[in-house]
C-alpha cells in the first residue's frame, strides 16, 4: 500500500530539484519569504473489491511570487516549471504514479497568488489478508426445489 508520506516526499524531492524556494504547509499563515509555496496533499479513497481501492489525490501547490518581479512572467515560469517537473507522472517508491491533469489559477483579493492542482488517479491494495481471521463462508446450501 503507498503510504501518503511516500507521496510528500516525492514531491517535495520533486520541487526541490528544480527551484530552491522555501515550501511551507499550511501551518503557517503569517512571516513567509517570498517566493515560496505552499503544498497540501488531499486523498480520496475508494473500496473497489476486497483487495482494491481507487484513489484519487489532489496535490495542490500554492505559489507566492517574488514581489519586486512582474508577477505574470513569474507565474508563467513557474507554470513551465511545474509542468516539467511532473510532466505525465512520477515515482513514488517502486510505483509510478500518472498525472491525471495539472490544473492553474489565480486566486487571491488582486489575482496576485498562483494555485496549481495536481489530480492522481491511482489503485492500490486494501490489505486485505485472507488468513487474518476474518470469516469466510467455506460451504453454501440452497433448496431451489422451494423457490417457486
Amino acid at each position: 500500500m503507498l503510504k501518503q508520506k511516500e507521496i510528500w516526499g516525492a514531491v517535495l524531492a520533486l520541487l526541490k530539484t528544480k527551484y530552491a524556494c522555501k515550501i511551507y504547509t499550511d501551518e503557517i499563515v503569517k512571516g513567509f519569504e517570498q517566493p515560496c509555496f505552499f503544498a497540501k496533499l488531499i486523498k480520496t479513497k475508494n473500496t473497489e473489491t476486497k483487495n482494491v481501492n481507487s484513489n484519487n489525490l489532489a496535490i495542490i501547490l500554492t505559489y507566492y511570487a517574488d514581489p519586486s518581479v512582474n508577477k505574470q512572467l513569474a507565474f508563467l515560469d513557474m507554470v513551465d516549471v511545474i509542468n516539467e517537473l511532473f510532466g505525465i507522472g512520477f515515482q513514488v517508491a517502486d510505483r509510478y504514479l500518472h498525472i491525471k491533469n495539472i490544473q492553474t489559477e489565480r486566486i487571491g483579493e488582486e489575482q496576485d497568488i498562483l494555485q496549481v492542482t495536481i489530480r492522481i488517479d491511482y489503485l492500490d491494495s486494501t490489505g486485505y489478508d485472507p488468513n487474518a481471521g476474518y470469516d469466510i463462508m467455506q460451504h453454501l446450501n440452497q433448496d431451489v426445489a422451494n423457490q417457486y
